[in-house]
């Protein structure tokens, strides 16, 4: 008799556990739902927001005005055209985003950030298709002319912002066997520009365009073409909005096909 209750009281824990597993599966998934109708819904009331990090020229940086330009921002005004929506922007922290978009404070994230980037806290976010391949490349002073590959950065300081590929580039030279004397990681690029104009350190890893700016605009910089590794730039959306992402890839090759990406590249990534 007391096996035969023991029986019945196991099998009633198991159906419980049961059901509030599948009850658990089903809030999410209507929980996906619920987040995808509200993108949808914003895109049907003609209005797209956008979370990125302003301090990364030429894709994204703020004007004496204040006001935003680069070549994400011109980029994402096309697809919002193609898309028939406004598209606003969110001025956020780079470490802000992904927590920004999963908390609801805008709907995608589009600023040159990675697949890699996009996943490294959480993998609850959709990628859209590649926009952009980005190269990394070695900025050092102005007239330093011990620094011409990156098997030169041997035995130097070489400094990068945390928490993005260049980082993860850098790091990757120790298994090419070079030896830095010293990896610095910095908030913000503009951070490690300042401590290699002030010699404290011999070299910035960094984006290939951001370096090129960089030297544009101070003069005090050179650039060294010789790139770590590539890394492909996405837009990033919640994760569950497949539909979205669909529509987002679709403009975005509208884009391309029309023209207006070449046109965007050139204004805002020639080298020239």
């Amino acid at each position: 008799m007391k096996k035969r209750r023991l029986l019945y009281l196991l099998i009633a824990v198991l159906g419980t556990m049961f059901l509030f597993g599948c009850s658990k599966e089903e809030a999410k998934k209507e929980d996906s739902t619920k987040e995808e109708k509200s993108t949808i819904a914003e895109l049907e009331d003609g209005e797209l927001k956008i979370g990125l990090c302003p301090e990364y020229p030429p894709f994204e940086s703020l004007t004496d005005s204040g006001d935003m330009e680069g070549f994400d921002i011109s980029l994402a005004k096309a697809i919002g055209e193609e898309l028939g929506v406004k598209v606003t922007f969110v001025n956020t922290p780079w470490e802000g985003l992904v927590p920004g978009l999963n908390n609801g404070d805008f709907d995608m994230i589009m600023s040159a950030m990675s697949p890699e980037e996009a996943t490294s806290a959480t993998d609850a976010v959709n990628l859209s298709d590649a926009y952009y391949e980005l190269g990394d490349a070695i900025a050092i002073k102005k007239g330093d002319t011990s620094i011409k590959s990156q098997k030169d950065l041997a035995d130097k300081i070489v400094g990068v912002q945390a928490a993005c590929t260049a980082e993860e580039a850098a790091k990757g030279l120790d298994s090419k066997g070079i030896k830095v004397k010293e990896l610095k990681s910095y908030n913000r690029n503009a951070e490690a520009f300042a401590e290699l104009e002030n010699g404290r350190i011999q070299a910035v890893v960094v984006s290939f365009p951001y370096a090129v700016t960089q030297s544009k605009e101070g003069g005090n910089f050179d650039v060294v073409n010789d790139p770590l590794q590539k890394a492909d730039l996405v837009a990033v959306m919640k994760k569950g909005s497949d539909d979205f992402t669909a529509k987002f890839n679709d403009a975005l090759k509208s884009v391309k096909d029309s023209g207006k990406y070449a046109d965007i590249e050139k204004e805002w990534l020639s080298v020239k």
